[in-house]
């Protein structure tokens, strides 16, 4: 939360040696060389309050001025202006899913981001959210199990409670330590009540010490008398033109979805999740996503709602992830026998459109039950 203080000091009978702003959050700026007839100075806050800024100005007698300034500070409203309109829920039938890495308490800013992700989930009233790298400090304090205060899942939940009164439950698990303090996991947030959970390793590496060590988590909805198998997943990345470990791990997702949808019959598998592969990639990079969709088993949501998101050169106005080595690595996969259709599918949490709140760019979609259909019977 940014505040720039603009103004000017002007001195009758001297000049203008010196000024000190105490922003009022314990922080305390001195000058000695501005110009004082024009300035500009911006503080970041913390915390959203009822700051008192206090200017102190010193002349070249040593005479004092002083003012003070009262304001109130919070975080910028999220706006959903750029979202498609047709993104929105606008009759029964209709569900929102949201994939996103959270990149581990590693951003700068983090508070911000969790009013934006809080603000886009209760703002269109999603119904399921998978998150990867949602991580909670091995020291912090235990809650509920093995959920901790800092929990991002929890943090999410607690603030779209208290800020838009919404009721969201989440599953949770974690595979490996990131940056040796965290408790990296993945989790399914949602404002449906979840009948059953599960949650495997998917990776060779069982270890929590070692990065490659990756699960997938599942929970079980009944919803308007549809069962729906929501799945969050982390794969590894492919480390050689060899290495066959991320298809592995694609595999093992795969299994666990037969394996629910034959255990509940469910009527709707989505697998969400980053999945470190790149379908614009040549072989064999790519063969992880087309492990995936190449026999026709699922559907990559936002290739459907964006027929040209495969298009080599890669379009980078479809890239999910930023940094040294951008692209679309986030996908929310629906299995093919699903009862439901796809209406779109949109990257939001992106500096265009929602704002950012990792390194990721969150991908929505918009799926809607298909009408059982009906006989008609005629009579002569």
């Amino acid at each position: 939360m940014d505040v720039t203080l603009k103004g000017a000091i002007t001195d009758t009978d001297g000049s203008i040696k010196s000024l000190s702003i105490d922003w009022g959050d314990n922080d305390l700026n001195n000058f000695t060389t501005l110009d004082y007839a024009k300035i500009a100075q911006t503080h970041t806050y913390k915390t959203p309050g009822n700051y008192v800024i206090s200017l102190t100005a010193t002349d070249n007698l040593d005479e004092i001025s002083t003012a003070k300034y009262v304001i109130k500070v919070d975080y910028k409203e999220t706006s959903l202006m750029n979202i498609k309109q047709s993104m929105f829920k606008t009759s029964p039938g209709e569900y929102l899913i949201l994939t996103i890495n959270l990149h581990t308490y590693q951003e700068l800013r983090q508070n911000e981001k969790f009013v934006i992700i809080t603000d886009l989930i209760g703002k269109m009233d999603i119904d399921f959210v998978a998150i990867q790298e949602c991580a909670q400090n091995k020291a912090s304090v235990i809650t509920t199990g093995i959920i901790r205060t800092d929990n991002m899942a929890l943090i999410i939940a607690n603030q779209l409670k208290q800020k838009y009164n919404a009721d969201y439950n989440f599953v949770w698990n974690w595979a490996h330590y990131g940056w040796d303090v965290w408790e990296e996991g993945i989790a399914v947030l949602s404002k449906h009540t979840v009948q059953s959970t599960d949650q495997r390793y998917i990776s060779s590496n069982l270890s929590n010490t070692n990065i490659a060590s990756r699960k997938a988590i599942y929970a079980s909805y009944s919803v308007n008398g549809e069962v729906f198998n929501i799945f969050s997943a982390h794969t590894h990345w492919r480390t050689s033109e060899t290495d066959q470990e991320q298809n592995r791990q694609i595999n093992s997702i795969k299994q666990m979805v037969t394996e629910k949808q034959l255990n509940n019959a469910a009527s709707l598998s989505i697998v969400c999740g980053d999945f470190n592969g790149n379908p614009t990639d040549y072989t064999p990079w790519n063969e992880g996503y087309n492990t995936m969709t190449q026999s026709g088993e699922y559907i990559d949501t936002f290739l459907a709602a964006n027929p040209d998101a495969n298009t080599r050169p890669a379009l980078s106005k479809y890239f999910t992830v930023s940094g040294s080595f951008p692209g679309r690595i986030d996908y929310i996969f629906m299995k093919s026998n699903s009862k439901f259709k796809v209406i779109n599918s949109q990257i939001v949490l992106s500096p265009e459109i929602a704002g950012i709140v990792s390194d990721h760019y969150g991908v929505l979609t918009k799926i809607q039950l298909i009408p059982p259909t009906r006989n008609v019977l005629h009579s002569r």
